[in-house]
């Protein structure tokens, strides 16, 4: 009797993993009114209008607030005495974030009320005007003030750009996005030098315009603003403001989206709201693998021409001409990893690539040929920038209500401010050559990075295991919604 009662439950088990799979399956295509034939086209519609534009606009941004490191190689330092006492280049270079990191939330809680399109126009015009300042600036006490300024008006970019793809893309569908949205972004940074290199090398009259590193500023800072015009005529929009969308085109956007959420869809939140969703554990481990994120990039972003110039001996030229194939290197391979995480639907393996980043610093700080050297500022490059987008990836598809996407992605960009003046504060001056702490400070948050991300993906599996088990129920109530681990 026990041997025909344990046969009769395991055939019960077995039905039960059965009718499991097979809901699971009809989640997949529960609720969907259209055909793939429409959806497939409506996202190479979303692509051509979303993409491009985001792509220009986050490059310039990018190069917008680095491009103080070209300006200091290429003579700034000693037109605005920033070389005595030498803490006055990282000064500059923190201020930055402290108005960045103070905007980004609430940027992020109006844009969408506002729309995409009239918030970012405004801010991207008024960081080309920033921009365009330093290039008539005589002291770095006002470089320092307009660096706060350009911190306030980037805050929304980055975080609004995150929203705004979240609120078209699926899960699968939003690694390749992201990453080809920041990393072709960074194209602007992959040459950046050689342009600077460019620009430096202009000089009108035999007063301060002589001075090449002001037309750094002058011709990037008027190239932000006219992209900025362009973008109020082309900037993609959220789906209830987009204008090119027919009803059907609207329905199956919104539509489609709100069903990995188990059919919930957008809805604006107060501070108070938003505050709350805070308050989850998740959010605060997110937020430090960005915070790590950050550091690295921005160690990596600033000191790069530092390193090159200083610790492996090249002249001003060179130093601006070599800062461009660590990038190019960074973007190619990125994007390669963006669609193998999509294709085969898993994040935390290709997160695990911040172990280049470890040993490229590494061998900068350890090999003795310069050549060699240059080669981990590959690997430091492309591991640093690469998790940076694979972070927010994560952070969204493991985030289940539509409305909690927007102010998560907000505060990680926030705390990866402070990221940010971490990491333009650990190479200080009198640790060159080798800077050997900052070096060692941006390892020790590598390691650090590798244990929180193999706490968080242990929980993630461990919850999917149970919902699929029956042992829980729906994850933060939302039926059909599971971790991407």
């Amino acid at each position: 009797m026990d041997k025909d009662d344990a046969e009769i439950s395991q055939v019960e088990e077995a039905e039960r993993d059965k009718h499991e799979q097979k809901s699971a399956a009809d989640l997949e295509t529960d609720g969907k009114d259209w055909t793939p034939a429409e959806e497939r086209s409506l996202v190479k519609q979303i692509d051509w209008h979303l993409l491009p534009m985001l792509c220009v606009i986050m490059g310039l941004s990018l190069l917008d607030r680095v491009n103080i490191s070209a300006a200091y190689v290429a003579g700034m330092k000693t037109d605005l005495d920033m070389e005595t006492p030498g803490a006055r280049y990282s000064i500059s270079l923190l201020l930055f974030f402290v108005t960045y990191a103070i905007f980004e939330l609430p940027s992020n809680l109006l844009i969408r009320r506002f729309g995409a399109r009239y918030w970012l126009t405004g801010l991207i015009i008024g960081w080309g005007a920033v921009i365009i300042g330093m290039g008539f600036i005589h002291s770095w006490v006002v470089m320092a003030v307009l660096r706060l300024l350009l911190g306030a008006f980037e805050a929304g970019l980055l975080p609004g750009a995150i929203f705004l793809l979240s609120a078209w893309y699926t899960k699968f569908e939003m690694a390749r996005r992201i990453t080809i949205f920041y990393m072709s972004s960074l194209v602007t940074n992959a040459f950046g030098g050689i342009f600077a290199y460019a620009l430096s090398k202009i000089s009108v009259g035999s007063g301060v315009y002589s001075q090449g590193w002001r037309w750094i500023y002058i011709v990037e800072g008027l190239a932000t603003v006219l992209a900025g015009f362009i973008a109020f005529f082309t900037l993609g929009e959220f789906p209830e403001h987009s204008r090119w969308l027919s009803d059907r085109q609207r329905h199956i956007a919104l539509k489609r989206v709100a069903l990995e959420a188990g059919g919930e869809e957008y809805e604006h939140v107060n501070v108070k709201q938003a505050f709350r969703m805070l308050l989850d554990w998740k959010v605060g481990a997110f937020c430090l693998m960005y915070y790590i994120s950050a550091s690295s990039v921005y160690s990596v972003s600033y000191f790069t021409p530092v390193i090159l110039s200083g610790a492996l001996g090249y002249d001003q030229s060179t130093t601006l001409l070599l800062t461009s194939p660590p990038w190019v290197f960074c973007i190619i391979v990125s994007i390669i990893m963006a669609f193998i995480s999509d294709r085969y639907r898993t994040r935390w393996p290709l997160i695990l690539i911040t172990v280049s980043s470890i040993v490229g610093l590494l061998i900068v700080l350890y090999a003795p040929p310069p050549g060699v050297r240059l080669f981990g500022l590959f690997l430091a490059t492309y591991g640093a920038q690469s998790n940076v987008i694979s972070n927010l990836s994560y952070a969204e598809n493991n985030t289940s209500h539509p409305s909690k996407k927007g102010v998560i992605t907000a505060a990680m960009i926030t705390i990866g401010a402070a990221g940010g003046i971490t990491g333009s504060t650990i190479f200080r001056s009198q640790d060159a050559p080798k800077y050997i702490p900052g070096m060692w400070a941006t390892l020790g948050f590598q390691f650090l990075y590798i244990g929180v991300l193999a706490l968080m993906t242990f929980h993630f599996k461990r919850k999917n295991r149970l919902l699929r088990e029956g042992k829980i129920g729906p994850i933060d109530g939302l039926r059909g919604f599971q971790y991407v681990p």
